[in-house]
């Protein structure tokens, strides 16, 4: 219990300091630099397991409550334009998820859990579920929401045109490390009364253990997503508040931060190339969309590129206005690409190990 107890109080100071100095992430990346510092220096690094299924839990309950009904009706005009950018994530995650594992010394499941467009705050702790090498997972999906916020406006602002440029506010991000914190939907400060965060976590409770004991894939978040979700939809309120999150944040890095030892350290030095690939890969995919999705779809070619981008939906709502674009299109196409991915490509990667791994 000492153990744990000091764990989480240096993932909560070192969550805090890198909050603070609006690194990227900042709490769960401060979180799992200071528990694996404690770990690979002290060996005492010590986390309950329960801890990874409360904060999948939170985070899919705060991912369904993303979308409203009035954000629904807008859902018609986006459909075309969101299936091309699944379609294209899908196809650049196993392509990329093959080439990682082919030029690298990770398996094939770690790999292509790596390329996942998703969440820092998710994809790690799915990752955890599935049996895939979480420090790993951790490391590339931070390179790649740290790109996605600090370089990709910057590279699509100059391409477009734009004079704009990112806000010294866009890149902390750190109650979005990740498409998991998209923006709640707008609500009247009733919808947000402490009845319905306690209902709607015990709907995201109920349904994410629910997953968690049927033994599907990732169950644990895509059920508490979804049902929350579908609360949400059917009755008009849910909320799960921000501080609640950053809590879920500090608790997935303590638990990643507990999984790097000093062997995964000097293991890192082989995540250059991977890293190297897998951003170049992404941004010939935003590119490619930024050319297709204008062509084909009411959307131009800034507004194709932001969707493109591989970061968070509420850095694309702070980052968007700043590269020339003020269009709900782009957020709502983030919210849902972030929810599609977080619920359906894990269980794909997971068929896709079982197929060809």
């Amino acid at each position: 219990m000492g153990n744990v107890l000091l764990t989480l109080a240096v993932g909560v100071a070192a969550g805090y300091l890198f909050f603070k100095l609006k690194v990227p992430g900042g709490l769960i990346v401060g979180a799992i630099i200071g528990v694996a510092a404690l770990n690979i220096t002290f060996e005492a690094a010590s986390f309950p397991g329960l801890a990874r299924t409360v904060a999948q839990i939170t985070a899919g309950s705060f991912i369904g409550c993303s979308v409203s009904r009035e954000d629904m009706k807008n859902l018609p005009r986006i459909l075309k334009p969101l299936g091309i950018l699944i379609a294209g994530y899908l196809i650049l995650n196993l392509g990329a998820g093959f080439l990682v594992c082919t030029i690298s010394q990770m398996d094939l499941l770690t790999s292509l859990m790596c390329c996942v467009p998703g969440g820092m705050s998710d994809m790690p702790i799915i990752a955890a579920d599935l049996g895939a090498k979480v420090p790993y997972v951790a490391v590339l999906q931070f390179v790649r929401m740290a790109v996605g916020v600090g370089c990709f406006p910057l590279i699509i602002s100059k391409v477009v045109g734009t004079k704009a440029t990112v806000p010294a506010e866009a890149p902390q991000a750190p109650a979005s490390p990740a498409p998991s914190e998209a923006p709640t939907a707008k609500a009247p400060a009733g919808d947000k009364g402490p009845g319905v965060i306690l209902l709607t976590m015990v709907v995201g409770c109920i349904f994410g253990f629910l997953g968690k004991s049927l033994g599907i894939p990732a169950g644990t978040i895509l059920f508490s997503t979804v049902s929350v979700l579908v609360f949400k939809l059917v009755w008009g309120r849910a909320f799960v508040p921000r501080w609640l999150k950053r809590v879920a944040q500090i608790l997935t890095g303590c638990y990643i931060g507990c999984a790097f030892g000093r062997q995964e350290l000097a293991d890192l030095r082989y995540l250059v190339l991977p890293a190297a690939v897998l951003l170049a890969l992404y941004l010939l995919n935003c590119f490619f969309m930024g050319w297709l999705l204008p062509r084909v779809t009411h959307l131009n070619r800034a507004e194709a590129m932001l969707i493109a981008t591989p970061a968070g939906a509420s850095d694309m709502a702070l980052i968007s206005s700043d590269v020339g674009v003020d269009s709900p299109d782009v957020c709502f196409i983030q919210i849902l690409r972030m929810i599609i991915v977080v619920v359906f490509f894990p269980n794909i990667v997971n068929l896709v190990v079982h197929l060809f791994g």
